[in-house]
């Protein structure tokens, strides 16, 4: 019954005296309660604090509690101020942001433009390894005074607000980090959290930053995130209600847990599912053996298998259908279909077969049975693959230093435009490309002929060719959605699970106005 029949009733059958009554309990029943320590169990170990150095959703999630940057992304997925109380765009290359006065880091210090130009400089130096230099490169970040700050492009840059807006564009104090703190090991932000105490790849205790710039927030006054990477134990943890909260529900599981009525699941997609490749290295080297492999994967079963039917099988390339960059033509571009996989690896020279290895984390069952399944389709037509299992961080350590050959990794598209590619196939991405020295030139001049754009109508048709020309190099195999859910308990009041580029973020943003009942 909804909130305005329940009004209509009582309208008709209640004195006036009943409905003040009814009001009053109905008001205080979703007025956010203060106190409490939420308990999230993440499937992902965190084991680094750096940031600016992506490393996983449950990373995303503890950065944007514990730092902030210039702007932010809200529950309805808009941009807004951040640690920017205001910012104008005097052309399309450069942004003017106004800081917020009195807001301090967690040591006492105050945020001023030095720090802004400190940190995103930092995010510029390649000896940092950051994820969002790729999207920054040659920007230019001037000291206006104390509390302005300029960053400009040196062409028109359709994204810069949104990439500005991201968890990875963190604000650190230029003096704790010239004072040789340690960024993997301890946190100095102004986040609505303040990190009390971490132990890598085990557990992160936060407690309420009582001088959050935001007044009222957060309602909770601790979070404690438990790295439990085993499924079962995840969630029976959830279901004995040791734990408030967990990501990454199993799939096997959202139907049943969907189910019980003190518990809530929350679905959205954003995420998919590829086999990755190391370009730098044989077998993969060669495009024709990369699309060999997307034509020999059989996308249905895998679906099945490891996602119990939550997830659609992608064909083309990543873009959602409802997105105005979605190019239909492109949807069928790799039905399963053997026979061209095979006339591909005789055409590259391995009509007799050939061998190859694939890393794959161990720790989530979508990973192992995908791969399973991976396996069975490619010696269909040859392709002998021998299976890496890996824990988290050596599968996350051993991408970022190119020491593989192929790998399974799910992802979601990181920023709200078609630019998003940029941030894993860049050439100067950090997160996928650079590692092992990837850059397609005509890929490259596609992507900066699309971000110099603002109108959509006119950007539409570059991005086309932006995914074709992916679809027709293959760098990573596109597989399938992946519709994720955060599983917690009833007493869990106010988070919002956000769909698209914006899911993987959901908790981050949710956090600062959650509140135990």
């Amino acid at each position: 019954m909804t909130m305005q029949n329940t009004w209509r009733r009582l309208a008709l059958g209640l004195g006036a005296g009943a409905l003040i009554a009814f009001a009053s309990a109905a008001l205080a029943a979703d007025t956010p309660k203060k106190g409490g320590t939420l308990r999230y169990g993440t499937v992902s170990e965190i084991v680094s604090l750096d940031p600016h150095v992506y490393g996983g959703s449950a990373w995303k999630v503890l950065i944007e509690a514990l730092y902030s940057p210039l702007a932010g992304y809200d529950k309805s997925g808009a941009v807004v101020p951040r640690l920017a109380q205001s910012w104008e765009q005097p052309d399309a290359r450069s942004i003017v942001f106004h800081l917020r006065p009195d807001v301090k880091f967690q040591d006492g210090t105050p945020v001023t433009a030095d720090d802004v130009k400190f940190s995103l400089d930092r995010i510029l130096d390649p000896a940092t390894g950051a994820t969002l230099r790729s999207n920054l490169l040659g920007a230019t970040v001037t000291v206006i005074d104390p509390m302005t700050v300029k960053v400009e492009k040196p062409s028109p840059d359709a994204t810069l607000l949104g990439v500005l807006a991201l968890p990875e564009a963190a604000i650190v104090s230029r003096k704790w980090v010239q004072g040789g703190a340690n960024l993997k090991l301890s946190a100095n932000g102004t986040g609505p959290f303040q990190l009390k105490s971490y132990e890598p790849a085990v557990r992160a205790s936060l407690a309420r930053n009582p001088s959050y710039f935001i007044a009222g927030q957060p309602y909770l006054d601790a979070v404690d995130f438990r790295m439990i990477k085993s499924d079962d134990a995840r969630v029976n943890a959830l279901r004995s209600q040791s734990l408030d909260m967990i990501d990454f529900v199993p799939w096997k599981d959202i139907d049943v847990l969907r189910r019980n009525a003190g518990m809530k699941i929350d679905m959205a997609g954003g995420a998919f599912m590829s086999v990755w490749f190391n370009t730098s290295k044989k077998p993969f080297d060669d495009a024709r053996v990369r699309r060999a492999v997307s034509y020999a994967i059989d996308r249905e079963a895998v679906s099945k298998a490891a996602f119990f039917g939550h997830g659609q099988p992608i064909y083309g390339a990543p873009t959602p259908q409802d997105s105005p960059y979605h190019n239909k033509a492109l949807d069928g571009t790799f039905k399963r279909d053997l026979t061209k996989a095979r006339a591909l690896l005789a055409e590259a020279g391995h009509a007799k077969g050939i061998d190859a290895s694939m890393v794959v984390f161990q720790g989530l069952g979508i990973y192992t049975t995908m791969a399973q399944v991976v396996q069975a389709n490619l010696k269909e037509v040859g392709i002998n693959l021998k299976l890496e299992p890996v824990e988290w961080a050596t599968l996350v350590e051993r991408k970022n230093r190119g020491d593989y050959e192929s790998m399974i990794y799910g992802v979601s598209v990181k920023l709200p435009d078609p630019d998003a590619y940029a941030y894993y196939l860049g050439g100067d991405s950090s997160y996928w490309a650079k590692p092992i020295g990837y850059r397609d030139p005509e890929l490259e001049k596609l992507l900066a002929d699309g971000r110099a754009l603002t109108d959509p109508k006119q950007r539409q048709p570059i991005y086309a060719q932006v995914e074709k020309r992916i679809l027709d190099t293959s760098p990573w195999v596109f597989v399938n959605w992946r519709e994720q859910a955060q599983g917690y308990l009833r007493k869990v009041q106010g988070y919002t699970q956000l769909g698209g580029a914006l899911s993987e973020s959901s908790p981050g943003i949710s956090l600062p106005t959650m509140w135990l009942k």
